[in-house]
């Protein structure tokens, strides 16, 4: 007889990773858990003039390449996590339609963390598949073998300037939930954690601090050729890109939880 089939989205009650855990629990013991991923007001709306160096920054793309999102349950101390494995590719801009968010039936319990990545498609097995983003930004993130890639522009008002970069980097993102942000996840139940991409980060002075303020104007000064658009390359030639590359690590976070601890991404663990 075939098994029924499973995707991304909702992972199949009779699945031959969870047979072993469903053959011990009823169905009474599960809920289900919706988990969306988003950008921060900075990316769906803009980054006002007031806070930064008097420059309004606004994204018209900022995509993300996520893999095996999910979340944590510890016991004595001991993590179990259960993820979504896969890698899908989110356009932040937008916001989720509904059915967007990525689904399935787990254990009911509370679970006190979440983590996932951002990293190049080609750093997994599995085959990137659309999570809101258009077949041709999944295409393009496999070719150009990124990982984000931000579309937009700036303006004081008297100058503007438009943006495009791409980066490559491979971050593991880990949260701890404590309080109310633990997820209770009930029998029958249903619960929904977001993680929140904060576009805002990309912009600040300084890594690991994130009192630093938020400016533009170096940016703006890198586009030493005036075409009006500055480039990874020219962020290079300025001596920005190193930096910004670190704050791509602290992009990640759960809304409610706030900024997730990142580092180096590598295999699960």
């Amino acid at each position: 007889m075939l098994a029924p089939r499973c995707s991304l989205r909702r992972v199949c009650s009779s699945s031959l990773l969870l047979a072993g855990l469903l053959g011990s629990l009823g169905c009474s013991d599960l809920g289900t858990h919706e988990l969306a991923i988003e950008g921060n007001e900075a990316i769906t709306q803009s980054i006002e003039a007031s806070a930064t160096d008097g420059w309004t920054i606004t994204f018209t793309s900022f995509v993300v390449v996520v893999h095996d999102p999910g979340l944590i349950e510890r016991t004595d101390n001991k993590p179990t996590w259960v993820r979504v494995n896969g890698v899908t590719v989110w356009e932040l801009v937008s916001d989720l339609a509904e059915g967007e968010a990525l689904s399935r039936q787990i254990r009911a319990t509370n679970y006190d963390g979440a983590d996932f990545r951002i990293a190049p498609a080609s750093a997994s097995s599995y085959d990137a598949a659309t999570g809101n983003a258009t077949t041709e930004q999944v295409e393009a993130a496999v070719d150009g073998g990124w990982s984000i890639h931000v579309i937009g522009s700036a303006s004081d008002n008297t100058r503007s300037v438009d943006f495009d970069w791409t980066f490559d980097t491979n971050t593991r993102y880990r949260c701890k939930f404590e309080g109310d942000d633990v997820v209770e996840l009930t029998a029958d139940g249903t619960e929904t954690s977001v993680i929140e991409i904060m576009g805002d980060v990309l912009f600040r002075t300084a890594v690991e601090t994130p009192e630093a303020p938020l400016v533009f104007q170096p940016v703006y000064d890198a586009d030493v050729n005036a075409d009006g658009q500055v480039t990874n390359e020219e962020l290079e030639a300025a001596g920005l890109m190193d930096t910004m590359v670190e704050l791509t690590r602290e992009l990640g976070g759960v809304r409610g939880a706030g900024a997730c601890a990142g580092f180096e991404g590598g295999a699960n663990d």
